[in-house]
C-alpha cells in the first residue's frame, strides 16, 4: 500500500511539472512587430523612407502626407510605390517670380515622361538644351518649370511625382549652365490636363512639364 501511495504521488507530481513546462512553450505562427528605428520608422523596412514635407504645393520644397496608391483609386495599378532616390538639385530661390506670364514661347518645348517617371527620356533631352541656350541668351528671363500628371494614382502621388520631374528638368537646366536662381518650380500634379480623355493617347499627353517665362521674354527658341 505504501508503494502504491509512492507511485501514485510521483505520477502526480510528474503530470503537474509537465503541465508547468507547457504554460512556458511560446506560442508559435506569430507575426512579430517590426523594430523601429529613431524616426519611429520600422527598422526592418530597408532603404524606404516617406516623401519630404515641406510649406505645400506650389513651392516646390515639399508636399503634404498622402503620397501614394490607395483607396478612392478609380484607374491605373496599385503596384506602384513612390520614388525614394534622393533630389540633389540647388535650392530654391526664396522668392516667388512675379509679373507677366508667357507661356507661348518655350510651349513646343514642352517635356513629356513615361508613366511614372520622372527620369528626362534621351528623346526629350534636345528640348532642355535648347531652354537652356534660350535663358542663357536671355539673363534678365526667369521660368517656372510645372509638373505635371496624368489622371491615375491618388492626388497626394500625383503631386510628388509632379515635383519630382520639375525638379529633374530644374537639375538638368542648371547643369546646362543656367544660373539657379532664375529656376523655380511648381507641381500642378493632375489638376490641369493638357487632354482630358481617359486613355493612353491621352495620358501619354498629361504626364509632362511646361516652362512658363518671366520678365525678359522677347526672341524666339531656336
Amino acid at each position: 500500500m505504501k508503494q502504491f501511495l509512492t507511485v501514485g504521488w510521483t505520477s502526480m507530481l510528474a503530470a503537474a511539472l509537465l503541465l508547468g513546462a507547457g504554460c512556458k512553450t511560446k506560442p508559435k505562427n506569430l507575426t512579430a512587430f517590426p523594430a523601429t528605428d529613431a524616426r519611429g520608422g520600422s527598422a526592418e523596412l530597408g532603404s524606404a523612407r516617406p516623401i519630404g514635407v515641406g510649406p505645400g504645393v506650389g513651392s516646390g520644397t515639399g508636399l503634404g502626407p498622402g503620397a501614394g496608391f490607395g483607396p478612392g483609386t478609380t484607374a491605373g495599378p496599385t503596384n506602384i510605390t513612390p520614388p525614394t532616390e534622393p533630389m540633389d538639385n540647388v535650392p530654391l530661390p526664396t522668392d516667388p517670380f512675379t509679373g507677366p506670364e508667357d507661356r507661348e514661347t518655350l510651349k513646343s518645348n514642352t517635356v513629356y515622361f513615361d508613366f511614372d517617371k520622372s527620369t528626362v527620356k534621351k528623346g526629350e533631352q534636345a528640348k532642355i538644351a535648347a531652354v537652356a541656350d534660350y535663358l542663357k541668351a536671355h539673363q534678365d528671363a526667369k521660368l517656372q518649370v510645372e509638373g505635371h500628371c496624368d489622371e491615375r494614382g491618388t492626388e497626394g502621388y500625383n503631386l510628388a511625382l509632379g515635383e519630382r520631374r520639375a525638379l529633374a528638368i530644374r537639375e538638368s537646366l542648371i547643369g546646362l549652365g543656367v544660373p539657379a536662381a532664375n529656376i523655380t518650380t511648381v507641381t500642378l500634379g493632375e489638376s490641369r490636363p493638357a487632354d482630358v480623355g481617359h486613355d493612353e493617347s491621352a495620358w501619354s499627353k498629361n504626364r509632362r512639364a511646361e516652362f512658363v517665362l518671366f520678365g525678359g521674354t522677347a526672341g524666339a527658341v531656336r
